[in-house]
C-alpha cells in the first residue's frame, strides 16, 4: 500500500482541521481544547496536538493528512510531526487566513520556522476566507513571494469545501501520484459531501458544524481582557493616540505615552529602524508593555510572572485577530 501524506500548517482558525475534515472519510482523529486566551475571540477550540485524516485513493494508496497546532506555545509538536509523523510527507501545505490584520506576517513566521522542512518537498500557499475579506490579492501574494525569491502556487479555497481541498492537494502531490486516478477520487469526495450537507441534527457533524460557527472581530482591548495574566489593556491609533482603554490608573497611561515618545524619537534618530516593542520589567512588579503595528497599537499591563515571549505571543494574536484600527 503507498501512502501519501501532506502537512497543513497555518495560524489559529486558518481552516486547518476544517481542510482535513471536509476531505477525510474516516472522523478525523483532534486534540481540540478549550482556548483560555486571545484566540477565544475568534475559535472556540484550538488544536494543541494533531489532526489526522485519510482518504483512500484506489486499492493501491492512501492519502494522509496531518494537521499541526496553530498557537506557537505547541510549537514541540512541529518538531515531533516534522522528524517523526509525516517526517516522509510529501507536500506542505501553508493555509493563510486572509482576515488576519497581517497575514504576509504568518508566512514569514511560518516559512522561517518550517524552512528546512519545506526545501524537501513540493509547497502551496493555500488562503482561506478570502469571502470575508478579498485583500490581500493573489496577485499580491504572488509578488510578496517572487519578492523573496520563492515561486510557490498560491490559492485561493474555501477549506470547507472538500473539492476545493482535494484540488489544492492533488496540485500538491499529483507528481508523485501517478498511480491516482484523480476523476475517481473527485467523485468519491463529491458524494462524500454530498451526504455531509444535510446532516442529521444531533449527529457528530452537525454538532461540529455549529461548534466552528465564525465569531465576528472585536477591539484589542476586549480580547486583551481575556487573557489570563492581563491586568488592563489601551488600543492606540496609528498616530498613538489611545482611542479605548479599560485602565483607571493615570500612571499606566503615562508610561504609555512616555514609550510612544521614546519609540517615536528612536526611529526619528534612524529611518531604517522600526520599533515593534518596548517593555517595562521588575521583579515584583507589574509589567507595562507597548506593541506597535503600522495601523495600531497595544498596551498591556500584565502579573509579573507571565514572561516577555508570552505577552509578545498574546500580543500579536490580539492585534492579528481584533477590529482594524482607522489609520489618521
Amino acid at each position: 500500500m503507498k501512502n501519501y501524506k501532506v502537512l497543513f500548517v497555518g495560524s489559529p482558525g486558518s481552516g486547518k482541521t476544517t481542510a482535513i475534515r471536509s476531505l477525510s472519510e474516516i472522523d478525523v482523529v483532534d486534540t481540540d481544547a478549550n482556548v483560555s486566551d486571545a484566540v477565544i475571540q475568534r475559535k472556540r477550540t484550538t488544536t494543541v496536538g494533531m489532526d489526522y485524516g485519510r482518504l483512500q485513493l484506489n486499492d493501491n494508496a492512501t492519502l494522509q493528512m496531518y494537521g499541526t497546532p496553530g498557537q506557537e506555545r505547541f510549537k514541540f509538536m512541529w518538531d515531533l510531526m516534522m522528524t517523526d509523523l509525516a517526517a516522509d510527507a510529501n507536500a506542505l501545505i501553508l493555509l493563510v487566513d486572509n482576515t488576519r490584520n497581517y497575514p504576509f506576517k504568518d508566512i514569514d513566521f511560518y516559512l522561517s520556522e518550517f524552512w528546512d522542512y519545506i526545501v524537501q518537498r513540493h509547497f502551496v500557499i493555500a488562503v482561506t476566507r478570502s469571502d470575508l475579506d478579498d485583500s490581500p490579492s493573489e496577485a499580491d501574494y504572488l509578488n510578496r513571494m517572487k519578492e523573496k525569491g520563492i515561486f510557490a502556487p498560491v490559492t485561493f479555497i474555501d477549506a470547507r469545501k472538500s473539492m476545493h481541498v482535494l484540488d489544492l492537494v492533488a496540485s500538491a502531490i499529483r507528481h508523485d501520484a501517478n498511480d491516482v486516478d484523480w476523476s475517481d477520487v473527485s467523485y468519491k469526495v463529491a458524494m462524500q459531501e454530498f451526504e455531509r450537507r444535510n446532516p442529521e441534527p444531533g449527529s457528530a457533524q452537525f454538532e461540529w458544524l455549529l461548534r466552528t460557527k465564525d465569531v465576528p472581530k472585536i477591539s484589542s482591548t476586549d480580547a486583551a481582557m481575556n487573557v489570563h495574566g492581563v491586568l488592563g489593556a489601551s488600543q492606540f491609533d496609528s498616530a498613538g493616540k489611545m482611542i479605548g482603554t479599560t485602565i483607571g490608573n493615570p500612571d499606566y497611561h503615562q508610561l504609555f505615552d512616555r514609550l510612544q515618545t521614546t519609540a517615536q524619537q528612536i526611529e526619528a534618530n534612524d529611518t531604517e529602524l522600526v520599533v515593534k516593542s518596548l517593555s517595562l520589567h521588575g521583579s515584583n512588579q507589574d509589567s507595562v508593555s507597548l506593541f506597535r503595528e503600522h495601523d495600531q497599537g497595544l498596551g498591556l499591563v500584565s502579573k509579573p510572572n507571565l514572561s516577555v515571549t508570552q505577552v509578545r505571543n498574546q500580543a500579536d494574536d490580539i492585534m492579528q485577530w481584533s477590529e482594524h484600527v482607522s489609520v489618521t
